[in-house]
């Protein structure tokens, strides 16, 4: 009900006077009306009660004497109404016996005039009861005012909290979405972190597969009491196509979903409402995380309490959301690039030696070093092109590389570098890019090796091929030349020598220098082929290589 104004001025006070004499009447209306009030007169308590109704008094004159319902019952009416139980009530009685004041007083009037009237008393008593009852409504008025204002000081400090929590949130959404590693450890620390903030009970993650047909539950969850780890083990190995369930709507409409009470819906709503009911979850809410226009994930956070659907979460988990795409795209961005990088690295390594790989990442233009002590190999396969005229490409592209590929395992395992093939020639390298005492042996070892391999591969396919292998020992430059399918390579006159004597050596032999088999001859079997000539070398002393002591 709403206020009355307080009255500052005799002539505002409304009195409504009830008597059924009505030369009681005359003499009150007469007395109040000289003083300036307004005076509404009645004549019985009906009439009493249907003005009261009409327009609320600032005070009431009431006889108690009356025929049809008495002053005492029109006041307990009053004053058991909320609306009217504050109008100040002067009764109006000849009786003056002390047990009707009593009774007056006891039931919630104000005052009590005798009759006959006498006009000071009348006057002072009515002025007395509007000054109390201005004073009340003032008093009223300024309570109403503080308690609005109290309300609206609480709800600033609930807003602020609010704020305050959600600033929270997603300050530490924010630090935590940067210090993840890759997405599912951030959709871990993102539904506890969510869950404890906002007081929820259980968060889920459903991750599409690469085909996005179906949604898995992932590994990463929260979950506030082990009472949930019913639903949790149920839910786990579910699977939803999109549209089905809570999580595929909300895949395939890429908008978020509130349900007020999961365990009250139908299985369409919601496949797993008895169970959640079984375990006493309730509201559920849940919300895409988009990066470009595609769902990457559904969240889903449950309560156990019936809830409505709340704006302000919804917003909240939409920044949460945005954040979490962003981190997403930034960490397939990151991802793309490190397998660019290792997929860059593995094709320097494929036609680089790693540590020299390692220096053209960092941009080193030039790349030259020379070393004093390096063995050099260079194989042949002998009567292969005569052999390659009765085969198509494609199978002599399949024989060489069949031969080549355990060429380059054995070179490997004994940690020799292969500089590059030429046609059916093969060449190695012993003692660089890193520098080895042991290079002519390790070269040696290989040579053994590799026609040890190629018996067994004639063995295996039928074929009859053989090797001219030849070897020198002594200094090279080694480095990468130009700006387009470079390789590394090595220049010198111990390079040209290897090369002769492989050229200029016998099919199924290993033709070494002098300079070879000085670092060979404790360890290895040679036999001295002599003096033989050598194209821009003159004659030079050469040996056999047979093999290991």
């Amino acid at each position: 009900m709403q206020m009355k104004q307080d009255k500052t001025d005799q002539d505002q006070a409304d009195i409504l006077v009830v008597d059924d004499t009505p030369d009681n009447l005359r003499l009150l209306i007469r007395i109040l009306q000289k003083q300036g009030y307004k005076v509404r007169p009645v004549t019985n308590g009906f009439s009493a009660l249907e003005a009261i109704e009409s327009s609320q008094p600032d005070l009431i004159l009431l006889d108690i004497m009356m025929p049809d319902i008495s002053g005492y019952e029109i006041c307990q009416k009053l004053k058991s109404s909320p609306d009217f139980k504050e109008i100040p009530i002067i009764f109006l009685s000849a009786l003056e016996d002390g047990l009707n004041k009593a009774k007056a007083f006891e039931i919630g009037g104000s005052d009590y005039i005798t009759k006959p009237f006498q006009v000071k008393e009348v006057l002072a008593r009515v002025n007395n009861q509007l000054i109390v009852r201005s004073l009340q409504m003032q008093l009223q008025a300024k309570n109403h005012k503080l308690t609005e204002q109290n309300d609206q000081l609480q709800e600033e400090i609930i807003e602020r909290k609010r704020v305050e929590t959600e600033t929270f949130l997603l300050l530490k959404a924010t630090q935590a979405i940067s210090k993840a590693e890759d997405f599912e450890s951030a959709i871990d620390v993102i539904l506890r972190l969510i869950c404890e903030t906002i007081n929820w009970n259980l968060a889920e993650a459903w991750i599409p597969d690469n085909d996005g047909q179906i949604l898995k539950c992932a590994r990463g969850m929260y979950a506030s009491d082990l009472s949930f780890a019913e639903f949790r083990k149920t839910s786990f190995p579910l699977t939803f196509a999109p549209g089905v369930g809570m999580p595929g709507r909300i895949f395939l409409s890429q908008q978020p979903e509130w349900i007020e009470d999961v365990s009250q819906v139908e299985s369409e709503v919601f496949l797993r409402f008895q169970i959640a009911a079984n375990v006493g979850l309730k509201a559920a809410f849940g919300f895409p995380i988009l990066a470009d226009d595609q769902v990457l994930a559904v969240i889903i956070f449950y309560c156990d309490k019936s809830l409505e659907c709340q704006p302000r979460l919804w917003e909240l988990f939409s920044a949460v959301a945005t954040q979490l795409g962003a981190l997403i795209k930034r960490k397939q961005a990151e991802e793309a690039l490190r397998l660019e990088q290792k997929q860059t690295e593995r094709l320097l390594l494929n036609i680089l030696p790693k540590p020299i790989a390692l220096r053209l990442q960092k941009e080193q233009k030039l790349i030259a070093d020379h070393f004093d002590e390096v063995s050099v190999l260079f194989a042949d396969l002998v009567g292969f092109t005569e052999f390659s005229a009765h085969k198509s490409p494609t199978q002599l592209v399949e024989i060489l590389n069949g031969i080549f590929c355990e060429f380059d395992r054995l070179s490997e395992s004994r940690g020799l570098e292969k500089i590059k093939t030429i046609g059916d020639a093969y060449m190695v390298v012993g003692g660089l890019p890193t520098p080895r005492e042991d290079h002519g042996e390790a070269i040696a070892l290989l040579a053994l090796e590799m026609q040890a391999a190629l018996t067994q591969f004639n063995l295996k396919t039928g074929e009859n091929f053989e090797l001219r292998i030849g070897i020198h020992s002594g200094s090279v430059v080694a480095g990468i030349i130009g700006i387009s399918k470079f390789s590394y390579d090595l220049w010198g006159d111990t390079v040209n020598v290897a090369s002769r004597m492989e050229s200029n050596g016998m099919s199924g032999k290993i033709q070494v220098t002098a300079t070879t088999r000085e670092l060979l001859k404790d360890k290895f079997v040679l036999e001295e082929r002599g003096m033989t000539d050598f194209k821009g070398k003159g004659k030079m002393l050469t040996y056999w290589l047979l093999d290991k002591c």
